[in-house]
């Protein structure tokens, strides 16, 4: 079996590990700059690829990789016939298992927090939020205003889109964990009322959501992570350092077409929005 180049390994584990670190920083901080993390990383990476690169191999770095832990051997049975399902070939399979995946995630969240926390919890991170992308304040047009939600919707795009890129570990793209993080957020979100711009009252789970432009802004971002699934260039399988991905990433005609639909939703719905917004604060 040929050697995985330690330079590559340590290079590509430094990036992976540094992205998920970046995407929380920006969470907390709404700091662009946070990202600026990932290169420093990799670089703290290569450096470290370039000093083994040197040492000679030793009887630890040889030996083999000790076998998978009995707990999550099971796990990974029990959830075999899903994973299938989130990593199938068709692109559609994909997509409709991510939707029946998340609306679930999303509904749990929802529940626990429309009965389980306070109204309002959340409130203060979401006008931070709200501020930093100059949101708190609604635009003279809708244009202006949807060009506003778009921006600050392309963070969560892109990070999908480069996360899916990057790396997937066990099969699994960072695409499909950033996708379950915000449903989960949104939840709770939802059933804690804690929306910068809160409803009159905390809404019940109900189908009366599907009126709002928040769950075809979520839809969206599941066609972008089904559609950019098997893209990753590196991943990580059990014990083993992140190396290049096998198969090598495709790019097939459907995954393109589902990640353009993916973006022409967020921004029919992020325009949808901004009429909203608009049209409340002028009546």
């Amino acid at each position: 079996m040929k050697k995985s180049n330690p330079i590559v390994v340590r290079t590509t584990q430094g990036a992976g590990l540094s992205f998920p670190v970046a995407c929380l920083l920006y969470v907390l901080s709404g700091q662009l700059l946070s990202f600026a993390l990932i290169p420093v990383g990799a670089a703290i990476g290569f450096a470290a690829g370039l000093v083994l690169a040197r040492k000679p191999a030793t009887d630890s770095m040889t030996e083999k990789p000790r076998s998978e832990n009995r707990w999550i051997t099971s796990v990974r049975k029990s959830l075999a016939p899903l994973s299938r399902a989130l990593l199938h070939e068709n692109v559609v399979i994909r997509f409709i298992s991510l939707l029946v995946l998340g609306s679930a995630l999303l509904i749990l969240a929802w529940i626990i927090g429309y009965y389980l926390l306070p109204e309002g919890l959340f409130r203060s991170g979401a006008e931070a939020h709200m501020a930093r992308a100059a949101l708190d304040t609604a635009s003279r047009s809708v244009f202006e205003e949807w060009t506003k939600i778009f921006q600050a919707n392309l963070v969560p795009v892109l990070i999908i889109i480069l996360g899916s890129l990057l790396i997937r570990v066990y099969g699994i793209p960072f695409g499909y964990i950033v996708v379950l993080y915000n449903l989960a957020l949104y939840g709770l979100y939802i059933g804690t009322n804690s929306f910068a711009i809160p409803y009159p009252e905390r809404m019940a789970p109900s189908l009366a959501i599907l009126q709002r432009s928040g769950p075809y802004e979520m839809i969206a971002l599941m066609l972008l992570a089904a559609g950019t699934c098997s893209w990753a260039f590196f991943e990580i399988k059990s014990n083993s350092n992140p190396g290049r991905a096998i198969p090598p990433p495709r790019f097939k005609v459907q995954e393109v077409i589902t990640l353009l639909l993916g973006i022409s939703l967020l921004m029919a719905a992020n325009y949808f929005e901004a009429y909203m917004i608009v049209s409340s604060v002028s009546s």
